[in-house]
């Protein structure tokens, strides 16, 4: 028989390498894997809670920037109504300082036709 099949089958085989070696002295423990799994779910709850906390937060401002929004656009909707009311018939005709002005006896008014706008008969 071989000789290198005889070491190896004692157990006593000389010519491991280094790498080999240590791959096999490199193992974990029960307790070493069990305390490594907790603080790797710990890692991952704390980050859990933090990715929580930002997203409240951001849903907090973008909240209160709809708040702001919405009396935004209510101010801009009584200041609407109120350039209305200014611009409206009877707020000019109540005005004092129109009574002021003098009346026209015979108004005379200036129409202008244009050719291309009105319908030929």
């Amino acid at each position: 028989m071989n000789a290198n099949v005889l070491v190896m089958k004692k157990g006593n085989f000389p010519f491991f390498s280094s790498r080999k070696t240590s791959r096999e002295n490199f193992r974990l423990s029960f307790t070493e894997t069990y305390v490594l799994a907790l603080g790797l779910i710990g890692i991952l709850g704390i980050y859990y809670v933090f990715m929580l906390n930002v997203n409240a937060t951001k849903g907090y401002n973008v909240r209160n920037l709809e708040i702001e929004r919405k009396n935004l656009v209510f101010e801009q909707n009584l200041l609407n109504i109120k350039i209305a009311e200014a611009e409206s018939l009877s707020s000019i005709s109540e005005n004092p300082s129109i009574g002021k002005m003098e009346l026209i006896d015979t108004p005379r008014y200036l129409v202008m036709k244009d050719s291309l706008l009105t319908l030929k008969k």
